[in-house]
């Protein structure tokens, strides 16, 4: 009598995990790409927003002067702090304001934004070494100048 072989011996076994094991070595570094490239993406469209946002905000105030926190700014912007795998944060004065957004790590993102009060977006690259530390801000220095740690160096994007 024989027996039919209804199964896979281990070698072919073998061969099939070997096959998925490459096609994800090939698909996961691009997939990880466009998942940073999208959190880029959003996060700038999320500064943009607010400077819009902003902008609206101080139109109807009587004192023309930012709000120190966020949260003052009512129905003109929703804040979320953490989205899309960047933070978001916000510092103001009276007279000047910086909201920036810092990617929670690497696979998240690979830039740094910010927005202030003149309404222009900056970008640049995150440094690798020290990207879970939260930026040092002086609202008291020049746009591109606002973050002074980590030392980077800011592209104007609009």
């Amino acid at each position: 009598m024989r027996r039919s072989n209804k199964g896979m011996s281990l070698i072919e076994l073998m061969v099939a995990i070997a096959i998925i094991a490459l096609i994800a070595a090939v698909a996961i570094p691009g997939l990880l790409s466009s998942k940073r490239a999208s959190n880029a993406t959003a996060a700038f469209a999320n500064l943009k927003s607010f400077s819009t946002s902003m902008s609206a905000y101080i139109e109807k105030q009587s004192d023309q002067s930012y709000p120190e926190e966020i949260d003052n700014i009512g129905d003109y912007y929703t804040h979320l702090p953490k989205k899309g795998g960047y933070n978001y944060y916000y510092l103001s004065d009276v007279t000047r304001f910086i909201y920036y957004a810092y990617p929670d790590s690497l696979s998240n993102g690979t830039k740094i934004f910010f927005v202030d009060e003149s309404s222009h977006l900056f970008e640049a690259g995150v440094d690798t070494e020290n990207y879970l530390i939260p930026p040092t801000v002086n609202l008291f220095t020049t746009s591109e100048n606002r973050i002074i740690e980590p030392n980077l160096t800011w592209e104007k994007k609009s």
